[in-house]
């Protein structure tokens, strides 16, 4: 009988959460309005709403062939967060780069590596360059940056090779 209640309380509460989950609309735009703290990692910098920046403390970089990459900063609802930009001009087999950021606590005793991996012109994740020109940029999501942490950008090019920003 124990058993049985296990199941049905387990089962119940499964289905709660998936019809809690449905019955939420589109959550990046409620993001847009809040965020706390690593509950706002992965989530796109470009609908948030930001108190600082968005600005670049590292960067463009220029990696040849077109290429570049940034670290970007800003802070919202008093937090600070980063992400990455690879910017490339289209048709530049983009697809074959990735960028990503990296996440340290400063004496590098815990570190996230490859966070929001995304490779150029990754759909959701690319606009192009307001300037007339045929620049793109792919972003990765933001994560959260406090004063106990680091983080950097990161650039793969097609052999694997990683170019990353100083830690900011």
């Amino acid at each position: 009988m124990k058993l049985r209640s296990r199941l049905g309380i387990t089962l119940g509460t499964l289905l709660s959460s998936l019809a809690l989950a449905i019955s939420v609309p589109n959550s990046a735009s409620a993001t847009a309005q809040a965020c706390d703290n690593f509950g706002c990692d992965g989530h796109d910098p470009n609908v948030q709403s930001w108190q600082t920046g968005p600005v670049s403390p590292y960067g463009p970089y220029d990696l040849g062939g077109s290429f570049a990459y940034e670290l970007r900063w800003g802070k919202t609802d008093g937090d600070q967060y980063s992400w990455a930009r690879l910017w490339y001009i289209s048709g530049s087999d983009e697809s074959k780069w990735s960028v990503y950021v990296q996440r340290c606590t400063k004496d590098h005793s815990t570190c996230y590596w490859r966070l929001g991996l995304k490779h150029g012109a990754a759909s959701g994740w690319t606009s192009k360059v307001p300037d007339g020109t045929n620049y793109y940029y792919t972003r990765t999501p933001m994560y959260y940056n406090p004063s106990g942490y680091e983080m950097r950008a990161c650039a793969e090019d097609p052999s694997g090779t990683a170019h990353c920003t100083p830690w900011f």
